[in-house]
């Protein structure tokens, strides 16, 4: 069986994609990663439809490895994205359950006031 142009196309898009989002990859933001996510996952899609009639040679199979070697990195620095976010969402809340217990009292005691007069 010959070397198979629609698999190659996938590859190449695949490889593209991903080393685009690669480079420069700490910079990237979650909307970002988000997109190449969407994005990648159309192409996997090809190529899985296609792998049904098409069996991959030893070259397209290496390349496949290759463009999937990124995905530790890739993931890596999603897992970094939202623990960030997490982080910045529990510091917020933090600054808000503070501010609320202090509302809270600072109401307390200006009723304990008024009862005074």
């Amino acid at each position: 069986m010959g070397h198979n142009v629609d698999i190659d196309e996938a590859l190449d898009e695949l490889e593209n994609l991903t080393e685009s989002l690669a480079n420069g990859l700490v910079d990237k933001s979650s909307d970002q990663i988000e997109a190449f996510v969407e994005e990648r996952q159309v192409v996997v899609d090809r190529l899985i439809s296609m792998a049904g009639s098409h069996k991959m040679d030893t070259e397209q199979q290496r390349k496949l490895q290759s463009i999937l070697s990124y995905d530790e990195p890739i993931q890596t620095h999603m897992l970094n994205l939202k623990n960030e976010a997490q982080k910045w969402l529990m510091q917020r809340n933090a600054a808000r359950n503070q501010r609320s217990v202090y509302e809270a009292k600072y109401a307390v005691d200006s009723y304990l006031m008024d009862k005074r007069k």
